[in-house]
């Protein structure tokens, strides 16, 4: 095994789960990612106190969770064309004043 790699356990909902990582900084981000996901479901029990079943909440977890990762993979991924564009037209009206 890399012996960088290192062996740890995240709880979420007293739910011991083993994972490997390899290096501080993702050992880092899973516990904070485990801490985020557990005040999650808090917030949705406190919410939403008439769901049937912690599977409910679990769901609307991962949802909740998976619409965060797509908003930040998406204003990731436009930001810098964003820049482009205002350069490019910045450039254009220059052109144009010419």
């Amino acid at each position: 095994m890399d012996e960088r790699r290192q062996n740890i356990n995240v709880n979420i909902e007293g739910i011991e789960l083993p994972l490997t990582v390899s290096s501080p900084e993702e050992e880092k981000m899973y516990r904070d990612a485990a801490k985020l996901i557990q005040q999650r479901l808090r917030s949705l029990r406190d919410r939403y106190k008439q769901l049937p079943s912690d599977k409910y909440y679990y769901a609307m977890a991962m949802l909740y969770t998976g619409v965060d990762a797509v908003k930040a993979s998406n204003s990731a991924n436009t930001e810098p064309f964003l820049g482009m564009m205002e350069d490019l037209e910045k450039e254009f009206d220059e052109a144009l004043k010419d």
